[in-house]
């Protein structure tokens, strides 16, 4: 039986070695390539030519969308390791083509596990994990869509109002510096 190839990259070395142990005590899994820069990783992967590949979100000199967007290996899947649980990494992720985002948090032995289930070709992400991100994603876009509507509709003196209280500009100094009545911008 041939073994699952994994490449582990991550910017603590403390992390990478925790995983590949992790990963080498399985007799199923080979730990082919380590790396810890997305420049590593892009190097790396056309060289060991992993199974898989284990990639932290955030490296230092970019993140790992990043680098899965500059490989040119369509077979290779992808799992991404963060502590960042936000919808834009996870969503940023997918589109890049994960097969699934791992929390940091999780325990060793689900990692193995979605290591061999990503190997498999499994999309990990359940199918109502990713609508209820899709749906949170939609409504985002549309409060956006709402506020840029909001600002669409003041007149120019309103806007300029606005940029100053943005800037936690206090009403009296609003006032002074448009040469307006306090009660106008109130």
């Amino acid at each position: 039986m041939d073994k699952l190839r994994v490449m582990v990259v991550d910017d603590h070395q403390m992390v990478v070695q925790a995983l590949v142990l992790a990963l080498t005590r399985e007799p199923d899994i080979e730990v082919v390539a380590t790396a810890s820069t997305v420049g590593e990783a892009v190097g790396a992967v056309a060289e060991a030519k992993p199974d898989v590949l284990l990639i932290d979100y955030y490296l230092p000199d970019g993140t790992g969308v990043d680098a899965v967007r500059g490989l040119e290996l369509p077979d290779l899947k992808t799992v991404f390791l963060s502590s960042d649980r936000s919808d834009e990494a996870v969503l940023a992720a997918m589109e890049a083509g994960a097969c699934g985002y791992l929390v940091k948090s999780e325990p060793l032995d689900q990692l193995v596990a979605a290591v061999r289930r990503a190997g498999e070709g499994e999309i990990l992400l359940q199918p109502g994990e990713l609508v209820a991100l899709l749906g949170r994603q939609r409504d985002q876009r549309r409060r956006e869509a709402e506020q840029q509507r909001v600002v669409a509709s003041l007149t120019a003196r309103e806007r300029e109002i606005l940029q100053l209280m943005t800037q936690s500009v206090d009403n009296r100094a609003i006032a002074e510096s448009l040469h307006l009545a306090l009660t106008t911008v109130h």
